[in-house]
């Protein structure tokens, strides 16, 4: 059996919770392809997942790698001018474009180690004073807020995809909303016993394919 490999930096996001590598506008198109790749058998193609060069691998459906390419194709059917001039692409392609590229990988690796100069800015011998360090503080507080809402989102979007509506729903309410089983439970009209017995369902459920704690798709761990 002929398996081909691709690296997908988007399957890192889902699996290893690295946050910032792939755009929200992206993800819509992988988040099943992603979450089936793991739980799925008798695959035909081998993906390799290239992060810090460090290579993992997934075997991946080929019905999977299907739904990618028919969505890449409607996606740039949808922008395109002439419609004549597009035509599906192989995920090798849609990944080298998306996510592979040189510039976009020497960006991402220079935006994640930016940080403060070891020395200021200064013309000829101006002496430091009290305002050298006031401009490398900028305030990011919207940018951390929409980051933090596309998580959450995102996070939704995985644990959705993989539960039913009764696991899934007080799983989001308990571990990524903050509500106690007291308070869902009141909210839902049922025992608290009966949330219990969902959120270990769910637990089992979303370790089936995030077998390891520290790739679970959730801020508590």
């Amino acid at each position: 059996m002929l398996c081909v490999a691709i690296e997908v930096p988007y399957l890192v996001a889902l699996i290893f919770r690295t946050k910032g590598l792939c755009t929200s506008r992206h993800r819509p198109i992988f988040v099943s392809f992603a979450a089936n790749a793991v739980r799925r058998k008798g695959c035909k193609m081998k993906i390799r997942i290239m992060y810090d060069n460090k290579p993992t691998y997934l075997e991946v459906p080929d019905e999977d790698c299907t739904v990618m390419i028919d969505m890449d194709y409607e996606d740039r059917l949808s922008c395109a001018e002439d419609n004549e001039t597009v035509i599906r692409r192989s995920p090798q392609e849609i990944m080298d474009e998306r996510f592979n590229k040189p510039d976009y990988n020497n960006w991402h690796k220079f935006d994640r180690h930016r940080g403060m100069p070891k020395k200021p800015f200064r013309k000829d011998d101006e002496s430091e004073d009290a305002t050298d360090h006031m401009d490398y503080l900028p305030d990011n507080t919207h940018e951390v807020a929409r980051i933090k809402k596309e998580d959450y989102e995102y996070y939704c979007e995985i644990i959705r995809s993989i539960l039913k509506p009764k696991h899934s729903e007080p799983f989001i309410a308990v571990y990524l909303d903050g509500m106690t089983m007291t308070e869902y439970a009141e909210r839902e009209g049922v025992s608290k016993s009966a949330i219990s017995h969902r959120l270990n369902t769910a637990k089992k459920n979303l370790k089936k394919v995030f077998p390891e704690s520290s790739t679970f798709p959730s801020c508590h761990g």
